[in-house]
C-alpha cells in the first residue's frame, strides 16, 4: 500500500473517531465523518467497505497504541502496590484523554450489532492479556498466584476500569482513582 493511501486512511481514521467522540454513534455516518475530516465520503466505502468497518479499525488502532503504552509501563510488574501505583498513574492520564468516549460509543453502538461486539472484542483480548501479565507479576509467589484464575481477574479489572472511567465522568467534582488504587503497603501480602 502507497504511503499517500495510508495517509488517507489515517487521516480517514482520525475524522471517524473525532466524530464519535463529538457527535456520538447516533451522529456518526458517512457524511459526518467526511466533513470532519474534508474529504469526500466515497474514501470511506473505497478503503474501509462500511462505516461499522472504519470505526472498529480506528478504535483497534487506537487502542494497539494504548496497548503498547500500558504495556511498556507495566513491564517488570512485582508486587501489589506497584501494580496500583502504575495503574493509579495510568488512569489519571486516561481522564484527560477522550479516547474513553469513543469507546462508550462503540460499546453503545454493539449492543445491537453482534458483528461489531466480536470485533470490538478483539480489542478488549489485548488488553486483559496486557493486565493479565501484569497480575500475575504482582501475584507470583504471593500464593494468590495459584488460587486465582489470572486471566479471569484480568478481565474483571479491565471491566472495572472501564465502568470508572465511565461513571467518574458522571461527577467532575470526585476523583474515582484516589480511593480505588490507594494500597496500603502493610495490608498487601
Amino acid at each position: 500500500m502507497s504511503e499517500a493511501s495510508n495517509d488517507t486512511k489515517s487521516r480517514i481514521m482520525e475524522a471517524a473517531l473525532e466524530t464519535l467522540r463529538t457527535e456520538g454513534i447516533k451522529g456518526t455516518s458517512a457524511r459526518s465523518i467526511a466533513r470532519q475530516g474534508d474529504f469526500n465520503q466515497a474514501l470511506i466505502f473505497y478503503h474501509f467497505g462500511s462505516i461499522i468497518e472504519l470505526l472498529i479499525t480506528a478504535a483497534n488502532a487506537d487502542s494497539a497504541q494504548r496497548v503498547k503504552t500500558y504495556r511498556t509501563e507495566l513491564e517488570g510488574i512485582t508486587s501489589l502496590p506497584e501494580l496500583a501505583a502504575v495503574a493509579r498513574r495510568l488512569s489519571k492520564a486516561e481522564v484527560d484523554d477522550p479516547g474513553i468516549s469513543v469507546v462508550t460509543q462503540l460499546l453503545a453502538g454493539a449492543a445491537g450489532n453482534p458483528e461489531m461486539g466480536a470485533k470490538l472484542w478483539e480489542g478488549f483480548e489485548e488488553w486483559i492479556e496486557v493486565v493479565a501479565s501484569a497480575l500475575g507479576g504482582a501475584l507470583e509467589g504471593t500464593g494468590f498466584d495459584a488460587m486465582l484464575d489470572v486471566r479471569d481477574m484480568a478481565f474483571a479489572i479491565v471491566a472495572l476500569f472501564m465502568g470508572i472511567e465511565l461513571i467518574g465522568r458522571l461527577n467532575p467534582d470526585r476523583d474515582p482513582t484516589e480511593a480505588l488504587y490507594s494500597i496500603d503497603r502493610k495490608s498487601v501480602v
